[in-house]
């Protein structure tokens, strides 16, 4: 049984993203980045992602 290991692209997105606030991480600056940590994110982690992607999609945000 062999541990897959995150991408380096996803380890330093969310390392990034980690760092700001959620107000930052929403922004639309920061879209491209979240979008490179949702493209190579490892299967189990994508669907919190794809939880905060929703508030990206957000009419009221």
């Amino acid at each position: 049984m062999s541990q897959t290991t995150p991408h380096p692209k996803f380890i330093e997105a969310m390392r990034q993203l980690s760092a700001m606030s959620e107000e930052e991480r929403l922004s639309e600056e920061n879209k491209e980045l979240f979008e490179q940590a949702m493209n190579y994110a490892p299967l189990d982690i994508q669907p919190a992602l794809m939880a905060i992607r929703k508030k990206y999609e957000d009419p009221l945000h």
